[in-house]
């Protein structure tokens, strides 16, 4: 009896011990490292192209922690939309299934704005919501909740919790939005339509957003989905070089855009992300 309550312990040590181990994953190799912003952006004006780069980290089980390098706006009257900037970094904390993302600056000159964001994830690592905090004023936080089906995102919805309505009011109405995602046969995404609802019924903004021209390289940002600017680049199995961007008020067009990008690729046919 005792050498079988021995064994019981080893074994209990032993499986312990390898759960708190760094995950062992031959793709590690594959974690991206570096990227240019210019890859995530279909109005992309900054002041300093030439030196821009985000730079990223990893803990022990590949999961984002950090993302060196971010933006300030500046005023449209320069000809530009933001500036680049070495001296901010976005940090990703984890808690159970919860990720706390926050902005911070490392210049003594100046600081930014947190922009906290708090991300639930589910047991396959996908994000199911996103609550985000605003500082002035509590009306104007959000809590977006992600819907799938096999496996893919098809719909998110946010709302703000926390704005009043008034049922006996005729001219109040719960605002809120939704969008959902359509992919093709091999599992990219091909379009989104985002809607302004009025007590659930489509008025006021309306945005189509399609991803066209695709290769046949594997995805690298397919991990990224925690990092906004990657968030459309990691819904799809391969990689599109196409993106167009309509916008509509009360079904009458206001905006459009449309970007395309030149990859370079290996041999074999991989994407180069540099």
């Amino acid at each position: 009896m005792k050498l079988l309550k021995f064994l019981f312990l080893a074994l209990f040590i032993i499986s312990c011990s390898k759960d708190d181990e760094p995950v062992n994953n031959p793709d590690n190799e594959s974690l991206l490292k570096e990227i240019n912003p210019d890859l995530f952006y279909s109005d992309f004006v900054p002041v300093n192209p030439g030196v821009m780069k985000f730079t990223l980290e990893y803990d022990s089980n590949q999961r984002l922690t950090k993302k060196n390098g971010g933006f300030f706006a500046v005023a449209g009257s320069t000809g530009y939309n933001r500036v680049y900037t070495k001296d901010v970094y976005t940090s990703f904390v984890y808690s159970n299934n919860t990720v706390t993302i926050e902005d911070f600056s490392t210049s003594p000159d100046f600081q930014v704005g947190k922009n906290t964001k708090l991300i639930t994830l589910n047991s396959a690592n996908q994000i199911i919501a996103k609550e985000i905090p605003n500082t002035s004023s509590p009306y104007l936080a959000k809590k977006q909740i992600f819907t799938y089906s096999e496996n893919k995102l098809v719909k998110i919805t946010t709302i703000y919790p926390n704005v009043p309505y008034d049922a006996s009011d005729p001219n109040d109405y719960v605002r809120s939005y939704e969008e959902n995602f359509y992919y093709d046969a091999t599992g990219n995404l091909t379009k989104t339509e985002y809607l302004e609802l009025h007590n659930g019924v489509s008025k006021g903004e309306k945005i189509i957003r399609t991803f066209e021209d695709y290769d046949n390289s594997t995805n690298p940002f397919k991990k990224l989905q925690l990092l906004e600017e990657c968030f459309y680049r990691s819904l799809s199995k391969n990689n599109y070089r196409k993106y167009t961007e309509t916008k509509y008020y009360d079904a009458a067009l206001s905006y459009e855009s449309s970007r395309i990008w030149v990859f370079t690729y290996e041999s074999n046919g991989q994407i180069i992300i540099k």
